[in-house]
């Protein structure tokens, strides 16, 4: 049942990030379909900022799925999430174009999108802590790292099925009514995980929590009273993971099309093959995590990534080559490093009472600040400042500041005990 209820959690990511991975696949069709064509620049920037609109909503949906999370239970939380996911899914699906209702297409958009970042302020990060507080602790790496996996998963599908309907469907039926069909199934999926829930058990950690009599009386409070040190020290763990995750697999295929002019069809079946490796390599990485510390793994990743980003991305300038391929190999054998050691080391940095609050709260704000405005910022910089080694210095940066924090103020958390 153990078993079954980690699967199941695992589940949840994969369609929360599938419809996340059609969004930016789509953002160059989207910015077509719900904003004026007068200025295809800034409909794109435009249909970033919707993206990013729903990343900036995610802090709020935080507090209040991680309320719940600290005063009902782990269980009952990600299957309220996981059903919230589900609605906003299915209307992007339904809602109609910009050349059916002009303006309220984008305004309809984005009020959807703000629903959407609402609901899944609480999914990622309570499976997270879900799947950390289920696994043995000689394994708790491992076992968390399939919430990457289910991630990966989840946009590796998005850039399945973006390529085989642009594929299948003629281009008129696609740009029409074709790119509807993947977020309609989403949707009736998304229920379907939800009634799998229904027999997850809860953790050991919160039954310890409830059966000791230690439950928060307001976990929001304790958290900005107790524990604002932690939300700090996870804002600044995710800072380089959230921006280079977004950069490299996410903003990738745009920017390939951009820089080296490559179809939506070719720049989105490259990625798909880097992306599906990590459903693989993740998990590898979170077994290494299992058997060093979390803190030198943190440090080695943030100047492993220093270290191939900006000579990477200048191959990117140029002609596709065998050194883009090589490079995205490296991008992608740094994030499976990145994502196994940040998921794990986020949770085992917040006490119990109010560790569901604080670590929604602190993950979600990071991702919102630094991931969500990551594909805005660069494409903005790019068509605006015609600077294209943005992406580069942008992740460089993050890096550096992600590397400050560890170094001073991170602590080892391999094997501390998640009961207390």
């Amino acid at each position: 049942m153990r078993i079954k209820s980690i699967v199941s959690c695992s589940i949840g990511n994969v369609l929360e990030w599938y419809d996340f991975g059609l969004f930016a696949i789509f953002s160059p069709l989207f910015s077509r379909l719900f904003f004026p064509e007068e200025d295809p620049e800034a409909a794109l920037i435009m249909t970033f900022g919707v993206l990013a609109i729903g990343f900036l909503c995610r802090p709020i949906g935080a507090l209040i799925f991680g309320y719940l999370g600290d005063k009902r239970g782990r269980v009952k939380t990600i299957r309220l999430s996981i059903l919230m996911i589900s609605i906003p899914t299915l209307l992007i699906g339904l809602i109609p174009t910009y050349a059916s209702i002009h303006l309220w297409a984008p305004i309809i958009l984005v009020l959807i999108r703000i629903w959407q970042g609402i609901s899944l302020g609480g999914e990622y990060s309570g499976n997270l802590i879900y799947l950390t507080e289920s696994a043995p602790t000689k394994w708790r790496a491992t076992i968390t790292s399939l919430a990457g996996t289910g991630a990966n998963l989840g946009i590796l599908l998005a850039a399945l099925v973006s390529t085989a309907c642009s594929s299948i469907f003629s281009d008129a039926f696609f740009q029409s009514a074709g790119w509807r069909i993947p977020y309609i199934l989403s949707g009736l999926l998304s229920l379907g995980i939800y009634f799998g829930r229904l027999k997850m058990q809860e953790t050991e950690a919160f039954s310890h929590l409830r059966a000791t009599h230690q439950l928060a009386e307001n976990p929001i409070k304790t958290v900005f009273k107790y524990n604002k040190r932690e939300i700090l020290r996870t804002i600044g763990m995710v800072c380089m993971g959230s921006i280079f995750y977004y950069l490299s697999f996410i903003y990738m295929p745009t920017f390939l099309m951009l820089s080296m002019h490559l179809s939506l069809t070719h720049a989105s079946a490259l990625m798909t093959c880097y992306i599906g490796s990590m459903i693989f390599l993740v998990p590898i990485a979170g077994y290494i995590c299992d058997q060093v510390s979390r803190r030198k793994m943190l440090l080695f990743n943030v100047f492993f990534i220093i270290t191939i980003t900006v000579c990477g991305f200048h191959f990117l300038l140029g002609t596709f080559s065998y050194s883009v391929l090589w490079f995205l190999a490296l991008i992608t054998i740094a994030s499976s490093l990145e994502q196994a050691t940040t998921c794990v080391a986020v949770v085992e940095n917040f006490p119990l009472p109010a560790r569901y609050t604080g670590l929604s709260l602190g993950y979600n704000v990071g991702n919102a600040i630094f991931g969500g405005t990551a594909a805005f910022v660069c494409e903005l910089l790019i068509t605006k400042v015609h600077f294209l080694l943005a992406p580069a210095f942008y992740i460089v940066i993050s890096a550096m500041v992600t590397g400050l924090v560890v170094f001073f103020f991170v602590p080892d958390t391999r094997g501390v005990n998640l009961n207390e």
